[in-house]
């Protein structure tokens, strides 16, 4: 019986918010690595910060060959964190491409040195 109960007040709490649209916030994307250097195998985090109107997804190509998607279900802003290790020494550029659903895309990049 509590279950119908909560199903009610869930959609009334739907209803009273549909009303209410919020503007779109300017397309914007950062990315930034907890270190610039590192050793083959060693993880670096990368953190992406995203804001728009409704952004549908970020995708992250760390610069070998790996990409890596994660969808954000139309929200105005998202702060994701990707991890990755390299395995070759090299510079890579490691690139992110926000995707808005209605001002399309765009992109950040950030360098990390494998030595």
């Amino acid at each position: 019986m509590p279950r119908p109960l909560f199903s009610a007040l869930l959609l009334v709490g739907v209803v009273a918010c549909a009303g209410s649209v919020l503007e779109p916030l300017p397309l914007d994307v950062s990315i930034e690595a907890s270190r610039a250097t590192a050793a083959p195998g060693d993880t670096i985090t990368f953190v992406a910060t995203a804001q728009g109107g409704s952004l549908l997804g970020l995708e992250i190509n760390y610069g070998d060959s790996v990409t890596e998607q994660f969808g954000t279900g139309s929200a105005r802003t998202a702060r994701v964190t990707f991890r990755h290790a390299y395995l070759l020494p090299g510079t890579y550029q490691v690139r992110v491409v926000l995707t808005d659903a209605a001002a399309g895309q765009k992109e950040a990049t950030t360098e990390v040195r494998v030595n």
